[in-house]
């Protein structure tokens, strides 16, 4: 070392300019880029991250950005103009794959002609006189499946939402990240009318915020950190050049450190952008040892590097080998992260070794005699009062870490981004607008594999619904069986599940055709389809539990084999319960209300309501068939007493296309089945006029004996409620794979995927690896410093303090798990709190064989505290952050930074009392400045200060 340093001291300006190259070099590749890919931290073979792989190959991008236009009333013309206009530019844009809107929306409708249109929401030619206005807005508010999805039910707010591409057209990647900035930006470009504000919301933007928020925070808080730890170097060290220097080996290895990045093509992710805010806590330890030794130590360069610098060499081999710990992991940022912070720390101790001696050889700093120093003299009270009562102080430590220890199970791992920003942000607003009027902005994606143009799979899809709308958190559901019911009542009048493939077929197709967007509920080939199931705000403990019971509703409800059955008295108690329990659970209804529910769906109609229903069987015969002759009978009378048995049929259920035109075909007159095609096309258009004129009359006897126990319900949920019924009256009935009927049908599978999951399932994995970390690194940094010391005491003694700090600092947010809960940025306190631990304890323990209890305290102590002091200062800015993640952990590092410097300063004093340092490594005199360390007290020598002192080398 006594080498290395008289080369640089001899040759300053040539070790000053390679380090300027280097940082040249380095900032020819900066800035970094970024990866807000959290698919990478979960392991390739993870089936979370199988199933969103599968999920995204098969419905394209589900990364969805969520646009808010929030005003006193959209229904204006120059708010719906702008909306309109939003809506094409943002469809414009390379990144956006299809923009669903109010505004560009299409409804299915039956034409006069019969046949089916797409009839625009919002006509082209926008509305402009108070009249008309009205008129659309009441149309718009009708539409009770548009209210509360893409339109707000009081028409002051609307949403656009925008799905994102992951690939551009050209084959280029993008990440979601610039995606929504360039979404975010396009918006923000055209001018709103008064009194409108846009939000934005969506993990996209959530991502972006959080991201941008936290590079933001760091560039407005930069200067005061810097400024504080300037300060508080300058009272501590007593020198502006000093502080100066430090700043200066800080910054330098972080430039050098990212640049070894860059020209690596490695990115900056969610857990790397805390490497330069690590990089000053443990990076700047190397400067303060060698700045105080060489003030306190006499002004000489080449010996403070002869005597500082194979501490700091082994510190910061221990701090690189345990983040090379993270090698274990099986994420690969997290294993990137390791082996960057482990050069980062290299670079740190090799730039604060080179730079600078060089610096103060070319620009000396005035020496400081150690006794000057009142803080030292304090130092050593306390190191004497805790080894004369060490008992006490390892007791209270044991104590201390037995009871912290217990807290460690109460931590509570979370990502909760609602949190992440101050109330009132733009964030919490866009999140509080889309959860109050929108329900939510999360959604998860329940993936059901299966036929879907099988009217029986649909069948159970939409039961499925039905039972998620129980579902603590669950805020609404989204499924291709609710949009077809949707497509099927603009042609028909009903909104109902059709029971025709074929049918099926022509009205997916309609749907397709008025929103892009059904792409993502069901694949091109039909042969899969996502329930998207809004769960309000994202929070991973939330996440968990809706996620668990969604897979326990599936496991129960969707794991069969459906298909039809006719109905039989074997089957009717299974299916009335199953509509029982669907129709309590769209309701909100208590449990215990499906028993009397079930009672009243086996009863039957009303006397009042058989009658209602045959006058209007009766009168559509009239119309249709005695009037219009849709269909011809052979004798003109015999009508009425079909008319009679077909509304007995419908009530009953016993009648549908198929009866009725078997019953027709001996009644007709016989030229009719000359055209076969012809008659049956006219009867199933009478049988479909029967069915509007009777179900209607059923569905309002049915909710009207059940209001009871349902309550007063919104039409969104009266539409359904209606389906749930008029299925009871279908002569067929969907059955699942316990019944022999279903063995011939293929199975359902389910999956719950979406990115809710990824980021639950990603902080388990984290969490999961740091500890798989810890448990590498402690034994590693154990057995270095038994190699180092020659003492397997030593090296016990060495990671103790690091030990308890980890303690402590986990320990704590077990104590305070709603106010420090363990997200990203906290995982990285481990890291921290090895790091710095290890630190202080190696240089304290080196200066201690040397020296002595006061040596150490008055060098290697003062070190420390100045370092604590100096981070801490600095941290503590960061509780200013908008982003709180980031204000907790600079929170949480002051207090681990804290704790570290005190563990050592308190723990080792009464440690190492039982620690014999090697014969030639005992203290030796030290000839030069200062007192003469031999003159300690008894109870503040090393082991071996009772020995006749060896005379100095000369």
């Amino acid at each position: 070392m006594r080498s290395f340093a008289q080369l640089v001291t001899r040759r300053p300006w040539a070790a000053l300019l390679l380090l300027a190259g280097l940082a040249a070099l380095s900032l020819v590749k900066l800035p970094l880029g970024y990866d807000d890919d959290v698919v990478r931290f979960l392991p390739a073979s993870d089936p979370e991250v199988a199933a969103f792989d599968r999920l995204s190959e098969r419905f394209g991008s589900l990364d969805v950005a969520l646009v808010a236009v929030d005003s006193p009333d959209l229904f204006t013309p120059e708010r719906l103009a702008y909306v309109r206009a939003l809506s094409q530019r943002l469809e414009r844009l390379p990144e956006v794959s299809h923009v669903t809107s109010m505004t560009e929306l299409s409804v299915v409708r039956a034409g006069d002609d019969g046949e089916a249109h797409h009839v625009p929401l919002v006509p082209r030619a926008l509305p402009h006189t108070a009249e008309a206005l009205a008129a659309l807005r009441a149309e718009v508010l009708a539409l009770d499946y548009l209210t509360g999805v893409l339109v707000s039910e009081d028409g002051g707010a609307a949403v656009l939402i925008a799905q994102l591409r992951t690939t551009l057209l050209d084959g280029s990647t993008i990440s979601s990240k610039h995606a929504a900035e360039r979404v975010k930006a396009t918006a923000a470009a055209l001018a709103a009318p008064p009194d409108t504000e846009l939000l934005y919301g969506g993990a996209p933007f959530i991502a972006e915020a959080a991201a941008n928020g936290s590079q933001d925070d760091l560039a407005r808080l930069a200067p005061f950190v810097v400024g504080i730890t300037l300060l508080l170097v300058i009272l501590s060290l007593g020198s502006l050049a000093a502080a100066f220097f430090t700043v200066l080996a800080v910054g330098l290895a972080i430039v050098l450190t990212m640049g070894l990045m860059a020209w690596l093509g490695a990115p900056l992710t969610l857990v790397s952008t805390s490497l330069p805010v690590l990089l000053v806590a443990l990076g700047s330890a190397y400067a303060v040892h060698l700045l105080v030794w060489y003030r306190e130590r006499g002004a000489d360069a080449v010996d403070t590097l002869t005597n500082m610098g194979w501490p700091i060499v082994i510190t910061a081999l221990t701090t690189a080998a345990g983040f090379l710990s993270f090698v274990v992991m099986d994420l690969g940022p997290m294993r990137e992260f390791g082996w960057q912070m482990a050069a980062g720390t290299t670079i740190a101790a090799g730039v604060a070794l080179t730079l600078i001696p060089a610096l103060l050889t070319l620009q000396p700093i005035p020496a400081r005699p150690v006794e000057a120093g009142a803080i030292d003299r304090w130092l050593v009270r306390v190191a004497v009062a805790c080894r004369r009562r060490r008992v006490w102080v390892l007791a209270i430590a044991g104590v201390a870490a037995v009871v912290l220890s217990t807290q460690l199970t109460a931590i509570d791992t979370r990502m909760n981004t609602a949190a992440f920003f101050e109330q009132g942000s733009a964030p919490a607003r866009a999140d509080d607008l889309l959860a109050d009027k929108f329900g939510g902005s999360v959604f998860l994606q329940v993936l059901v594999d299966g036929d879907m143009r099988d009217p029986a799979v649909l069948d159970r899809l939409a039961a499925f619904e039905d039972r998620l709308a129980a579902l603590p958190g669950v805020t609404r559901s989204e499924s291709i069986a609710k949009v077809l019911a949707i497509v099927h009542e603009g042609l028909k009048e009903r909104r109902r599940l059709s029971r025709s493939r074929a049918e099926v077929e022509q009205l997916g197709f309609l749907a397709r055709q008025s929103d892009p967007a059904v792409a993502l509920l069901v694949d091109d080939r039909w042969q899969g389809a996502v329930i998207q199931v809004g769960i309000g705000a994202f929070d991973t403990g939330v996440v968990d539990r809706i996620t668990g019971d969604v897979r326990a509703l599936a496991a129960e409800h969707l794991s069969g084999r459906p298909t039809f059955a006719p109905r039989s008295e074997a089957l009717a108690p299974a299916v009335i319960r199953d509509a029982a329990e669907r129709l309590v659970a769209i309701a909100g209804a208590p449990v215990d209300a499906v028993a009397p529910v079930k009672a009243i769906l086996g009863a039957g109609p009303s006397t009042d309501t058989r009658a209602a229903v045959t006058r209007a069987v009766r009168a559509v015969f009239e119309r249709e068939v005695v009037e219009d002759e849709m269909v011809a009978l052979a004798d003109p009378e015999a009508w009425a007493p079909l008319a009679d048995r077909v509304a007995a049929g419908l009530m009953d259920a016993t009648m549908d296309k198929g009866a009725f035109v078997a019953a027709l075909v001996p009644l007709v007159d016989p030229a009719e089945l000359d055209e076969r095609a012809a008659f049956e096309k006219g009867a199933r258009y009478v049988f479909t006029k029967l069915e509007l004129a009777a179900a209607p009359l059923l569905a309002a006897d049915a909710l009207a004996r059940l209001a009871p126990q349902l309550g007063d319900l919104p039409p969104r949920v009266r539409h359904r409620a209606a389906a749930i019924v008029a299925s009871l009256a279908q002569p067929r009935w969907v059955v699942m794979a316990a019944d022999p009927a279903a063995a011939s049908a293929p199975p359902l599978q389910v999956t719950v995927s979406g990115q809710p999951v990824l980021q639950e399932a990603m902080t388990r994995s984290v969490q999961r690896n740091q500890a798989l970390s810890i448990s590498v690194s402690l034994p590693l940094v154990f057995l270095i410093l038994w190699a180092v010391f020659k003492s397997p005491l030593a090296g016990l003694f060495g990671v103790l303090p690091a030990g308890l700090t980890l303690l402590v600092t986990f320990g704590l947010m077990g104590l305070f798990p709603e106010r420090l809960p363990m997200d990203i940025a906290a995982s990285m306190l481990a890291s921290i709190a090895l790091g710095v631990g290890i630190d202080y304890a190696i240089h304290f323990m080196w200066r201690y064989r040397r020296g002595g209890l006061e040596a150490a305290m008055r060098t290697t102590g003062r070190s420390i505290v100045i370092n604590a002091v100096e981070i801490t200062g600095g941290f503590i800015v960061l509780a200013w952050a908008t982003i709180a993640p980031l204000s907790r952990f600079g929170l949480l590092t002051a207090v681990t930074l804290s704790v570290a410097a005190a563990a050592t300063l308190v723990l080792l004093p009464a440690l190492l009392s039982g620690w014999h340092p090697p014969e030639d490594e005992a203290p030796a005199p030290q000839q030069g400045h200062g007192e003469n360390e031999w003159s300690l007290p008894l109870d503040v020598a090393p082991a071996r200060a009772s020995r006749s002192p060896r005379p100095p080398s000369s």
